[in-house]
């Protein structure tokens, strides 16, 4: 019964992700950036669960990419290009998909080879999605476009960045 509760996390992120997608083209903004962040609070403890719980499996892995590329590569996309990207519309909707599909490289690659690592290799896709986020809010459509360009070429990158899931906290001996 414990197995279930990663894979229901994992679905969570997927929903939130699907449901944050539908609120973009209804305009709904704040319930699309909240929805973005519960996604992502879905995906740290899925990870967490699987690790504690022994639970972690080849398909709960694929499961966890399919839901992170909906929830923090499309979803993103999506709003960028409704909030913004629309108005250079050739060019906004290049970079959107350029965006998605680095995403799903990343993701992928991180699959086929590099799960097994301590840090991720290429920026993680939840953090792209918190950089799509913050480059919709402030910055002009252009702006955003090249934004978008540079954040999936990062995630395609072979820059290290550390991971949270795996960082322990320590603690002096003499604070015990």
């Amino acid at each position: 019964m414990t197995k279930i509760i990663p894979s229901a996390l994992t679905l969570a992120n997927l929903l939130f992700g699907f449901l944050a997608i539908l609120f973009t083209f209804k305009f709904e903004l704040l319930p699309v950036i909240l929805l973005i962040l519960l996604g992502m609070l879905c995906d740290f403890f899925d990870g967490y669960c699987a690790r504690k719980l022994n639970a972690a499996s080849e398909m709960g892995k694929e499961l966890d990419s399919l839901a992170d590329l909906v929830t923090f590569c499309i979803a993103p996309a999506a709003l960028v290009y409704v909030v913004s990207l629309h108005e250079i519309r050739i060019f906004g909707a290049v970079c959107c998909l350029a965006y998605v599909c680095c995403g799903a490289l990343r993701l992928a690659r991180f699959n086929a080879a590099q799960s097994h690592l301590s840090g991720f290799v290429g920026m993680p896709t939840p953090l792209a999605a918190i950089m799509v986020l913050a480059i919709t809010a402030l910055l002009p459509p252009l702006g955003s476009g090249i934004g978008l360009l540079v954040i999936g070429m990062l995630m395609v990158s072979r820059f290290s960045f550390p991971s949270l899931k795996k960082l322990k906290a320590e603690v002096p001996a003499e604070e015990y």
